[in-house]
């Protein structure tokens, strides 16, 4: 689509394009599709940006059903993606499940034509194929309810990044809480208290109940609270990328999650 106009708050990120960021399962049925999706509506419609939102899990994923709405233009589409793409309702592009395709060459793909890109990589943390985008310095978004199994699961995660890529890694690591029910099972209150001061950024993303409705997500239907808070997460992506031109391209950790 080519009708976009940004009416909510541009997230603070000066060059959109250089994003590149994977989205994190803590566990399965974290909601780490529809925040890729989020962000990537979030960006579109705050920048006007060209934006790629990528199925980069495992064994299939469903974020091309979930979200592409209509076909890519033709002049847009990437020979080597194949029938893989499509547009979202706010015009971000929408890049299905590939097993036969690399991440880190989608990742490359989509660069060359100056979009930013957002994976969603599920529960695949610890894979060898998703081992290139991490050694590349993406960033890190993991996401997890506010359960306690689930949280758990994210502090094994978050213990996997430090022990494989050192203390620097938190630094480019956003902790995003998805609320998928209306009412909170545990409070985050005490998470965020120990967590926030360690990574990149820590927020909370409301129950909207349009993301529980089964079918194709509209943008115009998701709630402003949500769009505000993936908005948020952009603004600690964007704190990462001024880091690292602050720094050189490096980052020094900011403590460990014990």
């Amino acid at each position: 689509m080519n009708n976009v106009v940004a009416l909510r708050r541009s997230p603070k990120l000066e060059q959109p394009e250089h994003l590149s960021a994977i989205v994190v399962a803590g566990s399965g049925g974290a909601a780490a599709t529809t925040t890729c999706l989020g962000l990537a509506t979030a960006l579109r419609l705050g920048t006007d940006a060209q934006v790629a939102a990528i199925d980069g899990t495992f064994g299939g994923g469903n974020l091309l059903d979930r979200v592409g709405v209509e076909p890519i233009d033709p002049a847009r589409a990437i020979r080597r993606l194949g029938s893989r793409m499509a547009v979202s309702s706010a015009g971000a592009v929408v890049v299905g499940h590939g097993d036969a395709t690399a991440p880190a060459l989608v990742d490359s793909l989509l660069a060359d034509r100056r979009l930013a890109r957002i994976h969603d990589v599920g529960t695949a943390l610890r894979s060898r194929r998703l081992a290139p985008l991490l050694e590349a310095g993406a960033a890190i978004v993991i996401v997890a309810p506010p359960r306690s199994e689930p949280l758990a699961r994210m502090r094994a995660g978050l213990d996997w990044l430090l022990g494989t890529y050192g203390r620097g890694v938190l630094a480019r690591t956003v902790v995003s809480i998805s609320h998928q029910m209306p009412h909170r099972l545990v409070d985050p209150a005490p998470i965020r208290e120990h967590l926030a001061p360690r990574v990149a950024g820590f927020v909370e993303v409301p129950f909207d109940a349009s993301l529980a409705r089964p079918g194709t997500v509209d943008h115009r239907r998701l709630s402003g609270a949500s769009i505000d808070a993936w908005t948020d997460v952009l603004d600690a992506l964007g704190r990462i990328e001024a880091g690292r031109r602050d720094t050189g391209g490096h980052q020094a950790g900011a403590g460990e999650p014990a």
